[in-house]
């Protein structure tokens, strides 16, 4: 019987915040639906046992997974704490080093290794944050006991820093790669034709390929197109994973998703503004204030059916933390659940499918990794072949948020 091919796995980074806590609290909605999508209580049909957790955040709590209900069937991924070490919010020390790696190998099935990112504390310091990553992965790789599949770091700004960077880790015995650093597609797509003309992904302890914080729909296509290739060229062994918090992020702009546009490569929405507060701090219902002829019974648009939204009604925005931030992170989920799946029956079709679907730009870009993965000996000039159409897609993959709605709802600028 042929092995199933894989197929990239999405990990919500919802650890943090509000939504986190009515996941250690097992908070459930007025309809008796718990907010643990991963759960066996969450209907099976939207059901998605995959989470990312972070040090950052918890690793002074060495039972989180247990706290949060991710129980063995659940595949989660755990964030090192890096950026928080970058930001300032952490102090490094190797004492946190070891309580992280602790933390990591008790709370998380696959890893990214302690690495600190270039940036904010350490910005213009990449060789020293290279020289404090080398040693927490010298030590990582010491102590590793094979409970957590720890990945190896890739980090850069450019063709040079990712060149020197991969040559200096490289040997590290990791079950895979994360790639962290690229705020544009250019950079990604070099880290990749990187790998490929050093034959990276020959080595049979690799596992895993992460991609730290994406979640376009073009960013889809290109997870799916790779994944598609890594199961075609190395023996459907590799992982293609990826996580993004955008899920819980969009409800703090009011943002609940409906759609995916494949030829616009956005998500439609719908705006959910969130009631005023009066004198004493109690919410003022939408109808006497917003929105005049809100009909509170009416229910939201929902393109899924998914069991956050089967009963969520208009009025139920006039209780947003408690019971309308819930449902939009649900069904924020199930959203990105059904893009995916989607992008993922386009890509597995035929090689060809895709330009009928998205924009001409993109569909070169993934027709550059098919050449990519076809002479690997070739993957960088490749690369320069195509690095027009990367350019195309650059600036912040993160980021999918309307900012001119943003801005025009809340005094904060998006920069």
């Amino acid at each position: 019987m042929e092995n199933k091919q894989k197929e990239f796995i999405y990990f919500p980074s919802l650890s943090a915040g509000g939504f986190a806590s009515a996941l250690i609290k097992d908070d459930k909605l007025s309809s008796g639906v718990p907010c643990r999508f991963y759960s066996d209580e969450y209907p099976e049909s939207f059901r998605h046992k995959y989470f990312l957790v972070t040090a950052g955040h918890y690793y002074k709590k060495m039972d989180i997974r247990e706290q949060m209900g991710l129980g063995k069937d659940v595949l989660v991924f755990g964030d090192s704490g890096g950026y928080q070490i970058a930001t300032g919010a952490l102090k490094y020390s190797d004492d946190l080093r070891e309580k992280i790696f602790h933390w990591l190998e008790a709370n998380s099935d696959v890893a990214a290794n302690l690495d600190i990112p270039p940036k904010t504390v350490y910005e213009n310091q990449f060789e020293k944050c290279a020289e404090i990553s080398y040693a927490n992965f010298a030590w990582f790789e010491k102590h590793q006991s094979g409970k957590t599949k720890f990945l190896n770091m890739l980090r850069g700004s450019n063709p040079n820093e990712y060149d020197w960077w991969y040559h200096k880790f490289k040997h590290f015995e990791f079950s895979g790669w994360a790639i962290g650093g690229p705020q544009k597609l250019v950079d990604f797509m070099w880290a990749l034709a990187l790998m490929l003309k050093n034959r990276e992904f020959e080595k049979t302890n690799l596992e895993y390929l992460h991609l730290l914080g994406i979640s376009k729909i073009s960013d889809f296509f290109i997870l799916s197109t790779i994944q598609k290739l890594l199961n075609k060229h190395y023996g459907n062994r590799i992982y293609v994973t990826t996580d993004s918090s955008s899920p819980g992020q969009y409800p703090v702009y009011g943002t609940f998703l409906h759609s995916h546009n494949f030829k616009k490569l956005s998500f439609t929405d719908v705006y959910m503004p969130k009631p005023d507060k009066d004198e004493d701090g109690n919410m003022i219902p939408l109808a006497e204030s917003k929105i005049p002829d809100l009909q509170p019974d009416l229910l939201v648009p929902d393109s899924l059916g998914d069991p956050a939204c089967k009963d969520f009604t208009w009025g139920m925005l006039d209780n947003y933390n408690k019971e309308a931030v819930p449902r939009m992170v649900l069904h924020n989920v199930h959203v990105f659940q059904d893009t995916i799946k989607e992008v993922n029956k386009i890509v597995a079709a035929h090689r060809d499918v895709a330009q009928y679907v998205v924009p001409n730009d993109l569909a070169a870009v993934l027709k550059s990794i098919y050449e990519l993965f076809e002479d690997p000996d070739k993957a960088i000039t490749t690369y320069e072949k195509y690095k027009q159409y990367y350019r195309k897609f650059g600036g912040q993959s993160i980021t999918t948020i309307n900012q001119e709605k943003f801005n025009q709802f809340f005094e904060q600028k998006v920069k």
